[in-house]
């Protein structure tokens, strides 16, 4: 009976991985919670219709996917909250001035008169993203002070607060950790959350997509800078190596002043600030901003989410948006997609005693993919200590941009420490590398030193723009070879390019692109036989000026291996064709330069995105999410697999390794 109403429920849906909406309840509601034991769904003999038969109205319903989510949340009022269905009621008309054509989906009234509205709850169909304003109108119109919204995905609890000392703006509105059950009151709702009570985070990206139209819209502050103290802040009261799960939680919106809040939420930031191994991520008299509502709204969205331990693609994706795209765009800087990262991990294979550096890691997506690989490998998933150790002696991370730095800090503390190893210099200046600290942890960077002490290097350098200065860029191997003529990082067509490559009559610049300065940069700091993998424009792989850069790299390093991207994988941001080169240091256990020897090649054929780059989620012909062996996904215990091949090509790649002999560490 259970398969059956799963596969009716997917017919419904057509997305079976949103199908049920579980996810937007925490542990202890689900403990009560079981859909499938609530609900009754059945295919109506008659007429062939998928019906629910309805826990209030005692009567068929057409199953339509915000049909089954009404369900459930009736389900959730009565086993959950504690409200008789005797004091519910659904589809309640809402006068809204002369009109009465509004409904409110489910309506908890004060007792089984039903006259004086309790909670109201407005439900969306699963892929519907509005609502929260048209819940705060019914609020408003009926005088009502608790409400929620849900679509199935993402669940919003709303407080209507009222300020009648304040003129024209008789209401505000502000999240809270969760409704109350009967017979409880505003200050029961507002206690603080315990570490157990904490809700997983689903979709960080729509709650600051909300918060920015109502809460920092007119704020007058930096979005990026004022949310980010707010989740260091939470950070550190999760954090606490005192709390238990029954612990209260300190970040948390009162009822009080605003001055209060800020009080509370403005002292954690400086806690985090000042926490041993924590510094370096802001400066020491660096404030919160945030201030009065827009504080208590902010403060309060986030009040309820647990964001240690959090799904590491959830909250990158929300710091992907949160950065301005179009400073990433101008300085070539683009959020690495996790399934490269994760086949560029793979093919390296790091191992738990190898040092691995990123020296334009972004967000830090590489590392904590190695994280996660070694983890894994030596089982380590439930020993914390051990992750730590191996973070903070083996991983290290530089990026020129300070925003991403403190991105890159967070990701790690979230994904297992590893935060003191990450350092803001820019990687391609030899004299900023000498008066920053990381010229001592990392080495030095001189024109007589070629080989650094790293095993690994995995990096998504910025493509765009040229460093220019002569002193600067002396130091590098290439910048001669541009000046002999032999190497050309132009845009010109591949005439023009062979023409001037003959005639050797190349106009001497004293500029040169990042990304093939990076590609140095990275081979000097590799120990011989160290290896790396590197994402790069596949012009330089193809392109005719570029020829001597690619004898170079032959010259340093044996090729592993390269890869081609599809055309779709960096976009919305660019479209520039991609290919990530896998290369061997020579010395070490790679031994003496070889002639001629295997190379892996590789093209993506399903890179995961579509032409707007939105990623592709694996499905089978009647639409359902699966896994690579086809079988449907579990949508409450299962995250969606996206539609790309990289894993194929990695396994393939350890395949080659090992019928050529190739040795890899």
């Amino acid at each position: 009976m259970k398969n059956m109403a799963t596969k009716l429920i997917d017919e419904i849906f057509g997305e079976p991985e949103i199908k049920h909406g579980l996810n937007v309840f925490n542990e202890s509601e689900l403990q009560s919670l079981n859909l499938l034991n609530k609900i009754k769904i059945y295919r109506r003999e008659k007429d062939k219709k998928i019906v629910v038969y309805c826990l209030k109205r005692n009567k068929e319903i057409v199953a339509k996917p915000e049909e089954i989510v009404r369900q459930l949340f009736l389900a959730y009022v009565r086993d959950y909250l504690g409200y008789p269905l005797a004091q519910v009621d659904v589809e309640v008309p809402v006068q809204m001035g002369v009109d009465d054509s509004k409904r409110a989906d489910i309506v908890v009234f004060t007792n089984d008169t039903c006259t004086s509205k309790y909670l109201i709850f407005e439900i969306k169909k699963p892929e519907a993203d509005s609502g929260v304003e048209q819940l705060q109108s019914h609020l408003n119109a009926t005088g009502t002070f608790f409400g929620t919204w849900s679509n199935g995905k993402d669940i919003v609890f709303q407080l209507r607060e009222e300020f009648p000392e304040t003129k024209g703006e008789p209401y505000h509105y502000r999240d809270i950790p969760r409704l109350p059950k009967k017979g409880e009151v505003l200050d029961d709702v507002l206690k603080p959350l315990t570490k157990k009570d904490l809700r997983t985070i689903q979709n960080l990206k729509d709650t600051i997509k909300r918060l920015e139209d109502t809460a920092l819209a007119n704020a007058g502050v930096n979005a990026f800078d004022e949310l980010f103290k707010l989740f260091f802040a939470k950070l550190h009261d999760e954090f606490d190596p005192k709390k238990t799960d029954d612990s209260p939680m300190r970040f948390r919106v009162p009822k009080a002043d605003p001055d209060t809040v800020y009080e509370r939420i403005n002292g954690l930031f400086q806690e985090a600030k000042n926490r041993p191994g924590w510094g370096g991520i802001f400066d020491s008299d660096e404030i919160l901003k945030l201030r009065d509502d827009a504080l208590i709204l902010c403060a309060s969205a986030l009040e309820p989410l647990k964001f240690h331990d959090a799904d590491l693609d959830v909250i990158d994706a929300a710091f992907e948006y949160l950065i301005n795209p179009e400073q990433k765009g101008a300085k070539g800087q683009y959020f690495t997609p996790r399934m490269v990262v994760d086949m560029a991990v793979k093919m390296i294979a790091p191992q738990v005693d190898e040092k691995v550096v990123d020296p334009a890691c972004g967000s830090a997506g590489f590392l904590i993919h190695t994280i996660k690989y070694v983890r894994t490998k030596q089982k380590w998933e439930h020993n914390l200590e051990k992750t730590y150790r191996y973070a903070n002696d083996y991983l290290y991370a530089v990026d020129f941009d300070d925003k991403l730095k403190k991105v890159a800090k967070v990701m790690m503390l979230i994904a297992g420490d590893g935060k003191s190893n990450v350092f803001s210099v820019d990687s391609l200046d030899f004299r900023k590398w000498a008066r920053s600290e990381v010229a001592i942890k990392l080495g030095p960077f001189k024109k007589d030193i070629k080989d650094g002490n790293f095993d690994i290097v995995l990096t998504n350098p910025p493509f765009s723009g040229k460093i220019p200065g002569k002193e600067q860029l002396s130091i590098y191997e290439l910048y001669e070879l541009q000046q002999s003529g032999k190497l050309s990082d132009d845009e010109e067509s591949s005439e023009e390019e062979e023409e001037n490559v003959k005639k050797k009559t190349k106009k001497k610049v004293n500029s040169m692109k990042r990304d093939i300065l990076f590609l140095e940069r990275c081979l000097r700091f590799l120990k011989p036989g160290g290896r790396m993998a590197i994402v790069l424009p596949q012009g330089n792989l193809n392109n005719i000026g570029t020829k001597a850069l690619r004898e170079w790299i032959m010259q340093k390093a044996r090729i592993l291996a390269v890869v081609g991207l599809g055309v779709n994988t960096f976009k919305p941001f660019t479209g520039t064709k991609t290919s990530v080169l896998f290369l061997q240091k020579w010395g070490g256990i790679a031994g003496k330069p070889l002639e001629d020897y295997p190379i892996f090649m590789a093209t993506s054929e399903r890179p995961g995105k579509d032409n707007s780059g939105d990623y592709k989620i694996l499905r089978n012909k009647e639409g359902h999410s699966i896994d690579k062996t086809g079988r449907l996904l579990d949508p409450l215990m299962e995250r969606n697999v996206i539609d790309h091949d990289l894993d194929e090509i990695a396994e393939a790649f350890k395949n080659f390794c090992d019928e050529e002999g190739i040795k890899l560490y």
